[in-house]
């Protein structure tokens, strides 16, 4: 994000260093507009002051001469002009630029915020929330054992669970001639493994 502003901020600086082009050269236009006349005003004091003096024939020569400086004075501030659009143009484009970067940048960010989102939310959905077939079948079999439970119960019995070395086993009264598994901290108690579908 922050090279993103850096950019922005370069193009903009870009902008702002050609909108100030812009008006120096505007400016300069000016003064050099203004100094053209007062050049213009004073070649036309002198040349006035000159026609009394001067026949006729030089008043066509200095309408020449300041028709001339007044040439070059165009040509100058055309070309002034001339720059200060080609400034423009140059900063109208890295505007246009930067602003098609920043939407690019956009989207492309908006568009991973909804990937980085969608995708974490269907992967729990499809493997971390069991299917109905699956709640269905363990409320069958937590019926099952309550029923079992049950039934252990009205018969008097108790269970007792343990884990053996991995595997869920029961206590058990043992008969003699029975192979039960002991206990291996108490060596007392009897467990028999339970049967796991």
């Amino acid at each position: 994000m922050e090279e993103c502003l850096n950019e922005n901020d370069l193009n903009l600086r870009a902008m702002a260093v050609a909108a100030k082009g812009i008006m120096s050269a505007a400016e300069s236009d000016r003064k050099a507009a203004e100094q053209a006349i007062a050049r213009l005003a004073y070649l036309d004091k002198r040349v006035e002051q000159s026609l009394q003096q001067i026949p006729t024939v030089l008043r066509a020569s200095a309408a020449q001469i300041a028709e001339s400086i007044a040439a070059q004075a165009a040509e100058r501030l055309v070309g002034k002009f001339k720059q200060a659009d080609a400034a423009a143009l140059d900063a109208a484009r890295n505007y246009q630029a930067a602003s098609d970067s920043l939407k690019r940048r956009l989207w492309l960010g908006i568009f991973a915020i909804h990937l980085g989102v969608v995708v974490p939310l269907a992967l729990l959905f499809f493997f971390a929330i069991p299917s109905t077939d699956e709640i269905t079948q363990r409320k069958q079999e937590m019926a099952t054992l309550e029923r079992g439970i049950a039934e252990l119960k009205r018969r008097g019995g108790g269970v007792e669970i343990e884990d053996c070395e991995g595997n869920p086993c029961v206590r058990t009264r043992e008969a003699p001639g029975e192979n039960p598994y002991h206990d291996k901290l108490t060596e007392k108690k009897t467990y028999r493994l339970i049967w796991v579908k």
